[in-house]
């Protein structure tokens, strides 16, 4: 099973049922650090056992958190969507802001992804300026 894809889907699964890392790790029984380790792609050789404790928490099966239903199945947060719109961002540059691993507080507001976008702009943009 490929690492990246488990921790996007883990990282998905949570999401939409709006848990915390620590939520997630107490209901499979793992630390909440090995959580962020499975979600961010970096915990090699996960035991199926983990898996297994993965995918019952999160009430799907253990294929379901190893495949990927569509090219990209983000969740984008409205206030992300406002900014993507009102700055004519691409999917491209939202998709990279969804999945910036974070620690701590999640922007919650349009300031607030203005924010991180204008701190980052010039990493995920590449050669383009902000």
């Amino acid at each position: 099973m490929d690492p990246k894809e488990l921790g996007r889907q883990v990282l998905a699964k949570r999401k939409e049922k709006g848990w915390s890392q620590e939520q997630l790790g107490d209901m499979a029984e793992i630390s909440r650090n090995y959580v962020s380790q499975i979600e961010r792609g970096e915990a090699e050789s996960i035991s199926i056992k983990i898996i297994n404790k993965l995918a019952i928490a999160l009430g799907v099966s253990p294929s379901d958190l190893g495949e990927s239903s569509t090219p990209s199945t983000v969740m984008i947060p409205p206030p992300l969507r406002e900014l993507a719109l009102q700055d004519n961002l691409s999917y491209e540059v939202i998709d990279k802001l969804v999945n910036i691993p974070r620690r701590g507080k999640e922007p919650k507001s349009v300031a607030e992804w203005r924010a991180l976008y204008d701190a980052i702009s010039q990493f995920i943009n590449g050669d383009q300026t902000a």
